[in-house]
């Protein structure tokens, strides 16, 4: 027995000084191949997530089996789950580092926004890449996919930049997105977006990204404000008035900052005949709906507003009532396109590269009458997109 004990005791002299050089919360005797596999294909969504954080924390490690995989299967196999989880991990290991890089600067990369927040994450123990990060941030501080200039604009301001706050941002989402993760991270934003969004209540074509959006936000605030909270011990308000009342006066008292009562806002008083919606991690998110006279509104939010001359219109809209779409065109991963309209009634979703030919025509008929209606960007951005799903 004594024996034994000296060999187990020598046994762990030995392996700990080479444990101790692993990250924190590493495997050694990982079968990493089989982990990602199982990351990446187990129909059970549980095990995915539980394989899916047991990589991340694999660290350099896995980015072996991580990158064979994405050669093998295509790198937009890989589950979002995996890619938020190592962005997720603080591991600035070199291997990592280079696959964050190599996902975050691929524009054809569906999850291309969650590698660059891994970076960002990574941007103040990340040592002599700290400038690459940054560079890359500012790089894409503009990109067309709202979550990648989010993202970047993320990392310049952790890394220091303030100026990043106050770039100017056209997307609602975008302007509550930046100030939750800095309050996530410890660090305190002007508010004011958060607060604003606590109200939101819009729509687009029946999706409700108000409320979504100020979901996020008040889960953010709840967890900045704990004790603080308005109900921190639980229970709920009388109403929404109430609510934003309380958490605006919890939120001044706390972050010292002259926050403006926010109030509900709502879809505009618009009947709508229909809409486009078109969401792109490589071109930007697209956002079109219409009336039966020809006017025009862009923007998630419906901000801006265009008329279509009535003959230009007439035409458009003939063409649009010929269409036959079916319920799902291909299997929608990440990025898609739905079109919805009540004459004849069609509702639509089409993944990339499988939307008929004659649909994608009338896009860029709508895109036509947008141009010729005085906004050629939004015009050209939506060409953009429409390319991505055109059936090949």
């Amino acid at each position: 027995m004594k024996a034994h004990a000296v060999h187990v005791l020598v046994a762990l002299a030995v392996a700990s000084p080479l444990l101790a050089l692993l990250p924190l919360g590493q495997d050694p005797a990982a079968d990493w191949p089989k982990e990602v596999e199982r990351a990446c294909t187990s129909p059970r969504y549980g095990l995915r997530l539980a394989a899916a954080r047991k990589v991340a924390k694999g660290g350099g490690a896995a980015v072996p089996a991580i990158v064979a995989w994405a050669d093998k299967n295509g790198r937009n196999a890989l589950p979002q789950a995996l890619v938020d989880a190592i962005a997720d991990e603080s591991t600035t290991e070199a291997p990592v580092l280079d696959l964050l890089f190599a996902w975050a600067e691929d524009r054809d990369f569906y999850w291309r926004a969650s590698a660059l927040r891994g970076l960002a994450l990574r941007v103040g123990p990340a040592g002599y890449r700290r400038v690459a990060i940054l560079k890359l941030c500012k790089a894409h501080a503009d990109d067309p996919a709202w979550l990648m200039r989010t993202h970047a604009r993320f990392g310049l301001a952790l890394g220091g930049d303030a100026g990043a706050l106050a770039l100017a941002e056209g997307d609602p989402r975008a302007r509550v997105r930046l100030p939750l993760l800095l309050l996530q991270q410890g660090k305190l934003p002007p508010l004011q977006p958060l607060i604003d969004a606590l109200g939101d209540e819009r729509t687009f074509q029946e999706t409700p990204w108000g409320q979504q959006t100020a979901n996020e936000a008040h889960k953010a605030l709840k967890q900045w404000l704990g004790d603080e909270h308005p109900l921190a011990k639980g229970g709920a308000f009388a109403d929404t008035a109430q609510a934003l009342a309380a958490m605006h006066a919890a939120c001044s008292k706390k972050s010292g900052q002259a926050l403006t009562l926010p109030q509900v806002v709502r879809d505009r008083d618009v009947a709508f005949a229909g809409g486009v919606e078109l969401l792109s991690c490589k071109h930007g998110d697209q956002f079109v709906q219409w009336t039966d006279d020809g006017r025009v509104f862009l923007g998630v939010d419906a901000a801006r507003e265009l008329t279509v001359p009535a003959a230009n219109w007439d035409a458009v809209s003939k063409d649009r009532t010929a269409l036959r779409l079916p319920d799902a065109m291909g299997a929608v991963v990440c990025d898609s396109i739905r079109l919805r309209w009540a004459a004849p009634k069609t509702h639509g979703k089409a993944a990339p590269a499988s939307l008929p030919a004659d649909a994608a025509n009338w896009l860029k008929r709508l895109a036509q009458a947008i141009e010729e209606s005085g906004d050629a960007k939004a015009a050209a951005d939506l060409r953009a997109g429409i390319e991505q799903f055109a059936s090949r």
